[in-house]
């Protein structure tokens, strides 16, 4: 029972104080009992909700007089961006929502109050972040408008520790007049492994199969194979073997310029490419083919002073009206299953593979141990960039399961101890 309403009256002091802070309210609030009819509940819970807005500084509270709001100072929030494009359309929304935020772009990480990341694999980020507020994510879920696989992002252990607002799907960029020439019948949704080798002894010469080293494919490898019952460092090996069957040598230059078939990235990446091509899902291995995503998401660093204000405003980033704007703006694929659509242009190229594919969407974290996954990102790097060996990143993957196995022997020592 005491939990019951606990998470009520934290309800109630969350829609009250967004309120507060965006000015939408101001001077004297109802009293206890009006707040208890509107919101359908006791006067007690109503207090405490009221409460927790005084404790918070929101407001204050006078005997015999009732509850103010209290004129609220300009906060300065330092945050960190990782995608430029993203800083003027969330610095002119919280402007509008949270009239007494002032944004300042901060790019050290020790400095900041929050921060925007983008990532491609999920990662235990405690050490710089706080954990979201269990009733807050409860009510994002409960609203039932984001899609799951997103929202799920960055859940480790029951924990959240961010919530992405935005993504974008990986997927293999083709160029649509070469393909003509190399395959008149090219059928997106009937691409697999055997079939792009088939593809890649069909080129004319002068072309190459794909440009950079095709990391997005080999995580498509990874997580298929790790779907199809593939388990431990093996995956690995089956993906780089894989991958080394392919010419995935070219620049990007290259593919811009047409001189290359394939590339990986985000379906950003074709409204600067043009007409002339296209975007397919991942290929089908061993009959699986799962999509795996990036993601812009919210974090609030464990040192802020400011942690319920950044709190409410990650959360507002999922309201309709963020959403719509992300969605206009075209900036990869809005989390609101709501807000998606307006988001895609079939006129260009062949979104509808996105809402196809967002469904099958798997992440790193289903199949990669945290400390194992953190190394293969670093791992994965330093591969692309030709820094290191195929069989020297096999190598760094190896090590990592050998401290990935010591490490969770000993939590189970220690919680085995604790048991006793």
């Amino acid at each position: 029972m005491n939990t019951s309403i606990g998470s009520k009256s934290q309800m109630i002091a969350e829609s009250l104080g967004s309120r507060i802070l965006s000015g939408e309210i101001s001077g004297r609030l109802p009293a206890e009992q009006e707040l208890a009819k509107q919101f359908c509940v006791s006067p007690v819970t109503a207090a405490k909700a009221l409460n927790i807005l005084r404790d918070r500084g929101v407001v204050k509270r006078v005997a015999r007089w009732g509850t103010f709001t209290v004129p609220q100072e300009k906060v300065v929030l330092k945050i960190r961006f990782s995608d430029g494009d993203m800083i003027p359309l969330f610095t002119e929304y919280v402007g509008r929502k949270f009239p007494q935020v002032e944004i300042e772009p901060v790019s050290q990480i020790e400095k900041v109050d929050a921060a925007i990341c983008s990532s491609t694999l999920s990662f235990f980020p405690g050490e710089y972040f706080l954990s979201w507020p269990r009733e807050r994510v409860a009510r994002l879920r409960a609203d039932n408008r984001l899609f799951p696989q997103v929202f799920e992002f960055f859940a480790v252990g029951g924990v959240v520790w961010g919530i992405p607002f935005v993504f974008s799907p990986v997927a293999l960029l083709y160029n649509k007049e070469l393909m003509r020439r190399v395959d008149p019948d090219f059928a997106p949704y009937a691409l697999t492994y055997e079939k792009m080798l088939d593809l890649q002894k069909k080129l004319p010469a002068g072309v190459r199969f794909g440009s950079g080293r095709g990391e997005s494919l080999m995580l498509s490898f990874i997580y298929d194979l790790s779907a199809g019952g593939q388990k431990g460092l093996d995956v690995y090996r089956k993906a780089v073997e894989m991958l080394s069957a392919f010419d995935f040598y070219g620049t990007y230059e290259d593919f811009s310029a047409g001189r290359t078939l394939f590339t990986t990235g985000f379906r950003s990446k074709l409204h600067r490419l043009g007409s002339r091509f296209d975007v397919c899902p991942m290929p089908e291995v061993n009959g699986f083919r799962l999509c795996h995503t990036a993601s812009q998401t919210f974090w609030v660093r464990n040192t802020t002073e400011h942690a319920d204000l950044l709190f409410d405003i990650g959360e507002s980033l999922f309201d309709d009206a963020f959403q719509q704007s992300l969605a206009a703006a075209r900036i990869n694929i809005p989390a609101a299953v709501s807000a998606a659509a307006p988001a895609m242009d079939s006129r260009v190229f062949r979104d509808d593979i996105f809402f196809n594919e967002i469904r099958n969407m798997d992440f790193s974290h289903r199949h990669m141990f945290d400390s194992v996954s953190s190394c293969f990102s670093g791992s994965l790097k330093k591969l692309v960039c030709c820094h290191i060996t195929p069989e020297e990143f096999l190598s760094e993957i190896e090590e990592s399961f050998r401290f990935e196995e010591k490490r969770r022997h000993a939590l189970q020592m220690f919680f085995s101890s604790q048991d006793a």
